[in-house]
């Protein structure tokens, strides 16, 4: 009993700390700062699809790392990295929709080498059209 009533304090205070998280609901904000689109669907298709070669952030599993396309990452980022997509002039940015709307067209994106390792990485035919829309659009 005097274990409880000596923690009991302590408790208190990471339940009010815990109450007190300056997070906000889900869903109260829009797209982060960093985000690509301003869609969630479409930033969660090119975290899950793209980030791995054309981030900073990305960290594939330890068997996509054979693949000669993940091989070549550094130069993918090289071509076009959505680490730096809010620094992107508005033409660089038209330029790149271009380009990925070419590639999700050809299915040349994601490379087949590496989605045949990282199955996560492949596109439905829903998320094709997600981004293809997502390229239609003007960029900001």
């Amino acid at each position: 009993m005097r274990i409880l009533s000596a923690i009991a304090p302590i408790i208190a205070l990471v339940l009010l700390l815990a109450g007190c998280s300056s997070s906000p609901p889900t869903g109260a904000l829009s797209a982060p700062a960093s985000a690509v689109s301003s869609d969630p669907e479409v930033n969660a298709i090119l975290e899950r699809s793209c980030f791995q070669c054309h981030s900073s952030t990305g960290s594939a599993p330890w068997y996509a790392a054979i693949s000669p396309t993940y091989l070549a990452a550094s130069s993918a980022r090289g071509v076009l990295d959505f680490s730096d997509w809010q620094s992107y002039a508005a033409e660089k940015r038209a330029d790149e929709l271009e380009s990925i709307e070419k590639s999700v067209n050809s299915g040349s994106m994601p490379p087949g080498d590496y989605t045949a390792l990282d199955h996560s990485a492949r596109l439905s035919e829903d998320q094709k059209q997600a981004l293809l829309k997502w390229t239609a659009q003007p960029a900001h």
